[in-house]
């Protein structure tokens, strides 16, 4: 018995040395280079660093201050809540060092409160270079200190202990610097650096382990979040579906193009970050989407295709489909006979990206949840989609994706059925995203 016991122990401390090997505090950052550029100019750079970051996004609440905090995230293990990132010495970051400052950024370690949870995208961040990375620093100490008490997070045991995230860090944690691929053109590695690093896109389109871990195989992917399915953005897929390198800027750029429209998260991604990066940043970054070593700006720049896309209209055939009826019941009134939808108000429906893309997902759950009204500018914007979930049954959702994906998607086999539904339905029900817009059924 004695002996079990000092195995154990032994054991335990063992596991205790490798968690703690595991946290950010014991990260080593390189000193800072010489910088021989001008202080404001390194501080305009952290400004775009965090544009590209898209930092506001997550660490700006409702009706805060900038980068206050504030922002819930529902995780698998209860709620995160983002901190005050500002240089308030009480609240935000106004006592942090370079390195601290590093060691939060890029290995997850605040040295306020320890380990920090995957929901702050490290995993990503890790990849930033140095020099993006203190131009980061130096913006964030330009920026005007608000003095914002952070939220407490409420999770469930044993994710609410810290200390056990050291665990997860050597489990999951890629402690690697950025690694361009020295075949592939500067553009295409510049995109790379933008999706894999500042970007972090995989942090939404790529699955995660039941511990939240990205699974690095199964990279861009796809992946469920708030009850929408981030889309396969693997150039795999993208090319499958027909798009092309100004459809990916004009996306980026915009929030739509002629293969659909960005809507809830994505649209907050374009609002704040994507909309204000150059045009030959997002060349880079639909190339390396796209797998093509080279985007010219020429190709990507000068007017948009949404008003050029040519106007697709249903065959007698197509209007014979089982589907067509419960369009023309319930779609038709705003997005047209023929599904060409109206500018700058209603999404047309032809080569949309809900139906091209090989996941149905989007397409049933849009049906069922509505989306709200979206504007991103004075002239441009897309109406509100009501919920059809009280209005239509599993049939008569099976039947309009399947129209859908067939006449608008180019998907000859879509074969959605009546359990899909049932099961997206429930699930979505269950998880509470069914009362968003939601209609009242008519007596």
């Amino acid at each position: 018995m004695k002996k079990l016991i000092i195995i154990g122990l032994a054991l335990g401390l063992a596991a205790i040395i490798f968690i703690y090997l595991g946290s950010g505090k014991l990260a080593n950052v390189a000193s800072a280079a010489h910088q021989s550029e001008a202080v404001d100019l390194i501080v305009e750079r952290g400004r775009q660093v965090a544009i590209e970051s898209d930092c506001v996004a997550c660490h700006t609440g409702p009706s805060g201050a900038p980068f206050a905090g504030g922002v819930a995230f529902d995780s698998p293990f209860g709620m995160i809540y983002s901190t005050n990132i500002t240089p308030d010495k009480q609240y935000g970051i106004g006592l942090y060092q370079r390195e601290d400052f590093y060691r939060a950024v890029k290995w997850g370690y605040s040295s306020k409160v320890g380990n920090l949870y995957p929901a702050m995208p490290f995993t990503s961040y890790r990849k930033l270079n140095d020099e993006d990375l203190d131009a980061l620093w130096a913006y964030f100490q330009s920026i005007k200190p608000i003095a914002e008490p952070n939220s407490a997070n409420d999770l469930i045991f044993p994710a609410n202990i810290r200390f056990f995230l050291g665990g997860w860090n050597q489990l999951f944690f890629e402690d690697s610097d950025f690694s361009p691929d020295s075949n592939r053109s500067k553009q295409w590695n510049k995109g790379k650096y933008f999706v894999e690093a500042a970007g972090h896109c995989g942090e939404c389109h790529t699955p995660r382990n039941l511990l939240f871990a990205m699974q690095p195989s199964k990279a861009l992917q796809g992946e469920f979040l708030e009850g929408w399915q981030a889309g396969d953005i693997t150039a795999k897929e993208l090319n499958s579906q027909g798009w092309n390198a100004k459809d990916l800027v004009d996306l980026l750029k915009m929030g739509e193009s002629r293969m659909g429209s960005t809507y809830e998260n994505m649209y907050l991604v374009v609002n704040h970050s994507l909309s204000h990066m150059p045009n030959e940043d997002l060349a880079a970054i639909s190339g390396y989407l796209l797998d093509k070593d080279q985007v010219s700006i020429a190709e990507v720049d000068g007017s948009s295709d949404l008003k050029m896309a040519k106007r697709v209209y249903l065959s007698q055939e197509d209007k014979t489909l089982s589907g067509y009826q419960t369009y023309v019941d319930y779609c038709a009134g705003c997005h047209g006979l023929d599904g060409l939808g109206k500018p700058e108000a209603v999404v047309a429906l032809n080569q949309n990206s809900a139906f091209t893309a090989q996941s149905p997902y989007n397409s049933i759950a849009v049906i069922l949840r509505g989306l709200p009204s979206k504007r991103q500018s004075q002239t441009r914007g897309v109406v509100s989609m009501s919920s059809f979930n009280a209005q239509v049954s599993d049939q008569q959702v099976a039947e309009l994706v399947n129209f859908a994906r067939q006449v608008w998607g180019a998907q000859k086999d879509a074969k959605v059925d009546n359990d899909m539904v049932k099961e997206i339905r429930e699930k979505l029900d269950k998880e509470g995203y069914l009362n968003h817009l939601q209609m009242k059924k008519s007596d």
